[in-house]
């Protein structure tokens, strides 16, 4: 029975305590308010926007505060990053503003969902500073029209691979050009700013495709000179150097794979074609120095010859049996070939310096198995002449193979 009296007293001490927590809750929202109305148009004390403070500001007066201000806040940089590089640019050079009424509208709605209490909080000053995010617009003609002019800065076409010869010879991989894609780039900036956003800007990284670069692999073991020969030229007889230095150009960067054969006349005849000058019917003088330059230098590469005809008389510019003589006319051609017997390619690295024609060949270093050649040119009396080739091996020669016999026509 006691206990029975007990709970019931505890039960209503509860009931009482309940009313004196409604009766006060209603007594202090009567006697505060008249307080709370005054702020129904008026920002809270401790309310700032983004760096702005806004405290018992009227939401009019607010709004024009926030317009003034919106300038420094869109002259903030901020970081855009594409393909791995940074770039600084503002907002109002991106085209973003301000929103000025949904920034102001966010803490209206924000105070006025708070609850009676809360809002007493705010208004006694007990509540710290409060700094509300910015809510930002963009124009999407300045924004594409931004990311237009970006995309000139960033854009770069791909560069094929290819030889540097300004110092030998060296191939240079390609690089993969870049393409800013400006339809995801609008996308991430307007999804960024779908929202409201504090003033610690995140870098923008920005999307584009990239443009696939050309790269042979085999030309990337090219890294030595495997032979060269040099022939000298009187530079003062005007139409026989032109003809020489449009040959050489012409066969200059030639690149000759693996079992492929070179034919002189491919890339530098028919003789008569842009740059040659003539003073004979179909010899093309000049141009049979620069394929002597080439048959030493393929001999010195212990290369195989496949065509070599001599001059009707001896050359003054090597040694008897050792010039190769190439013409064309009307169809007909006389050519000069080697074979390229490495495992790797060859780049003909051709130029004329100082009266002199120079014809490198460049392959990989191991491409003449450690052997180094020389050729030797033998007086047979009158018009004839024996070439022979010197293989050594290590410091050693290992062989001496006759080349050809020569017999010229005229003295």
């Amino acid at each position: 029975m006691m206990d029975k009296i007990i709970l019931k007293k505890k039960k209503i001490l509860v009931i009482l305590f309940f009313c004196f927590l409604v009766f006060f809750y209603v007594l202090l929202y009567f006697l505060n308010l008249d307080i709370v109305q005054q702020y129904d148009n008026t920002f809270f004390p401790s309310v700032w926007v983004d760096g702005l403070d806004l405290s018992d500001v009227s939401f009019k007066r607010g709004e024009k505060l926030l317009e003034e201000y919106s300038s420094s806040l869109t002259s903030k940089k901020i970081n855009v990053i594409v393909s791995s590089k940074e770039y600084s640019y503002s907002l109002d050079e991106m085209g973003i503003r301000v929103d000025v009424n949904r920034s102001i509208q966010s803490i209206q709605d924000y105070q006025k969902n708070l609850p009676f209490s809360r809002k007493l909080w705010f208004i006694n000053k007990h509540s710290p500073k409060v700094d509300f995010n910015v809510y930002y617009s963009i124009s999407k003609d300045e924004v594409l029209s931004f990311l237009q002019r970006l995309s000139e800065v960033v854009n770069h076409s791909p560069v094929d691979g290819h030889f540097d010869t300004t110092d030998g010879v060296r191939y240079v991989s390609g690089v993969n050009g870049f393409q800013l894609n400006i339809s995801k780039s609008y996308q991430f900036i307007e999804e960024y700013f779908s929202d409201s956003v504090d003033d610690e800007f995140s870098n923008f990284i920005l999307v584009g495709d990239s443009l696939s670069a050309y790269t042979n692999e085999r030309y990337q073991t090219i890294d030595s000179m495997t032979s060269s020969f040099v022939t000298s030229y009187d530079t003062w007889v005007y139409a026989r150097a032109q003809n020489l230095r449009v040959a050489i150009n012409y066969i200059n960067g030639a690149i000759v794979e693996p079992g492929e054969v070179f034919s002189y006349f491919d890339y530098a005849g028919p003789y008569d074609k842009e740059g040659y000058v003539f003073y004979y019917e179909f010899v093309g003088n000049g141009v049979c120095q620069v394929a002597t330059t080439v048959y030493n230098s393929a001999l010195l590469g212990g290369l195989e010859i496949v065509k070599r005809y001599p001059h009707k008389k001896k050359s003054v510019y090597v040694d008897g049996g050792l010039d190769a003589t190439v013409a064309s006319y009307d169809g007909w051609n006389v050519d000069m070939q080697w074979k390229n017997t490495y495992d790797y390619p060859i780049y003909v690295k051709a130029y004329d310096q100082d009266g002199e024609v120079h014809v490198e060949f460049w392959s990989n270093h191991a491409a003449k198995k450690d052997k180094t050649y020389s050729t030797e040119s033998v007086w047979l009396g009158g018009r004839g002449y024996k070439t022979y080739l010197h293989t050594y091996q290590n410091g050693e020669e290992i062989d001496r193979s006759l080349i050809d016999t020569t017999w010229y026509l005229e003295d």
